[in-house]
């Protein structure tokens, strides 16, 4: 299937790119994902309609914060000693923290598509990044218009969606934000952006990494608009906007998916201010990214109180992947590799949830919990109830929020990234490439460092056949990963990464 969806790929090279995603007919059948037919869409929609929804519900307001590449240890909160971020901690002392919270990949755009469906994202072949704009425009490759997102189902519940941010699941018109259930969207669709104008940088004295995201516009829904402002600064002002904009009587969801603070980096010379003792001048300015990403969700979560509606609003952050090691500044803390790989170092995330009328303050949760929860669990506390055909592989994590329980929601979680794969099942941790397998008991081995594999050869086998059955279930990747990937020895042991 993959071959044969390669050679369908391969022969878009060369079809124009039209405006806002006009394709010709022959381009649109070619994409991975075509738009749906009228049939299906109608199908898709009497689906949504099929959930049902309790009269009697308590509507909370959603807020969903989502950073991009932040290390494990940037935070105050999860033991940063060298950022201070104040605002993020806040939302951990007055919520609750979990200190054993995953996302279902170590890229951006699969992260994303596990947290939007909270189901795996290879259950619909998006396995791999999108690629570059260009390709992922040209190849038509996106989150399947078939599967049904968070903002589908709450805007079934009477919610008005809005999006703020990095989108990373599609170019084309099939798999924009408008069309995925979001009655609002500002940001870009690509992987990445500038922080600041090209023709501002002056502002910044030196852009590192720079160029990326360079050509993927800003749009207002299907238009595109200039930003002359930092561009965190940007999503925190719509994002304000949006909330200030809502009626009283009407709840809201709102998804923040911010791009810091992935490459490039990029800091105004006023938050730069903040880290003058910081001698280089990369971690300086990588500092400065993350102390306005901090300053952003404080803007927004004042934005909640100003309208009196924070008692009764759920504040989520989490984030994407691990960070990555490649720009040598993020910190993951105690945690083993980073970004890209399905070490604890990519695939853990700092993960906070504020309820000040439901969740106790300072709490903390050590429980495995997953991404994949966020759709479950919003659905459940705006009184939704899914039907069968909406499949979810997540936890409805109420029950923990409210103290109810204290035990682990899961028991496994599962990752599949090309030929490398990896397991949790309890404190068990077993990550495999081909020809060789990696075994760690977490609770006395965060950090990953003592493989004990040969000495546990059953609990091996018996987590490679429980993975394999998982694995029955999933599709074959819509799209092949990069060509040339990487190879990193870990352990004396080949590691290529798939991206």
């Amino acid at each position: 299937m993959l071959v044969e969806r390669t050679v369908c790929t391969l022969l878009l090279f060369g079809i124009p790119v039209f405006a806002q995603g006009q394709q010709s007919d022959a381009a649109r059948q070619r994409a991975v994902f075509p738009p749906l037919s009228a049939a299906q869409q109608a199908a898709k929609q009497s689906l949504i309609d099929s959930i049902e929804i309790e009269s009697d519900a308590d509507r909370p307001n959603i807020v969903l914060l989502f950073a991009d590449d932040l290390g494990y240890g940037d935070l105050g909160c999860f033991g940063s000693s060298e950022i201070p971020t104040p605002r993020i901690d806040a939302l951990a002392s007055r919520g609750m923290k979990f200190t054993n919270a995953y996302v279902t990949a170590g890229t951006c755009s699969p992260s994303r598509a596990g947290l939007l469906t909270g189901q795996y994202q290879q259950r619909f072949g998006f396995e791999f990044n999108t690629s570059s704009r260009a390709i992922t425009e040209r190849l038509g490759r996106g989150l399947d218009p078939s599967a049904i997102t968070i903002a589908d189902t709450l805007r079934q519940a009477g919610y008005r969606t809005g999006m703020v941010g990095k989108w990373h699941q599609g170019s084309r018109r099939q798999y924009h934000p408008a069309n995925r259930g979001f009655d609002f969207f500002y940001g870009f669709l690509a992987g990445a952006h500038a922080f600041i104008p090209r023709s501002d940088l002056s502002k910044t004295e030196i852009e590192i990494g720079g160029g990326a995201g360079s050509a993927s516009p800003m749009l207002r829904e299907f238009e595109p608009e200039a930003e002359t402002g930092y561009l965190t600064d940007a999503f925190a002002r719509e994002a304000v906007s949006f909330i200030k904009r809502q009626q009283p009587k009407q709840p809201y969801f709102l998804y923040v998916p911010f791009n810091a603070v992935h490459t490039p980096l990029q800091a105004t010379k006023e938050y730069q201010k903040r880290f003058v003792h910081v001698q280089d001048f990369k971690r300086r300015v990588y500092y400065a990214m993350t102390s306005a990403m901090d300053d952003a969700v404080g803007r927004i979560v004042d934005a909640v109180s100003e309208t009196g509606m924070a008692e009764n609003t759920l504040v989520i952050f989490l984030n994407d992947n691990g960070g990555p090691l490649y720009t040598g500044v993020q910190s993951n803390g105690p945690l083993r590799m980073g970004k890209l790989f399905l070490f604890e170092g990519g695939v853990r995330v700092p993960l906070i949830i504020q309820w000040p009328s439901r969740i106790k303050g300072g709490s903390i949760c050590d429980g495995v919990v997953s991404a994949l929860d966020i759709m479950p669990t919003c659905c459940s506390v705006a009184g939704l109830s899914l039907p069968d055909a909406i499949k979810t592989d997540g936890v409805d994590l109420r029950p923990w929020l409210s103290g109810q329980r204290t035990d682990s929601p899961h028991q496994s979680l599962y990752w599949r990234n090309g030929d490398n794969s990896a397991m949790r099942k309890g404190n068990w941790k077993m990550i495999e490439v081909p020809n060789h397998v990696w075994l760690f008991d977490l609770d006395s081995d965060l950090g990953e460092q003592n493989n004990v594999a040969e000495q546990h050869l059953d609990r091996v086998h018996e987590m490679q056949q429980e993975f394999r059955v998982w694995e029955s279930t999933l599709k074959d990747p819509a799209w092949p990963p990069k060509p040339n990937r990487p190879i990193h020895v870990i352990d004396g042991v080949n590691y290529r990464v798939n991206i």
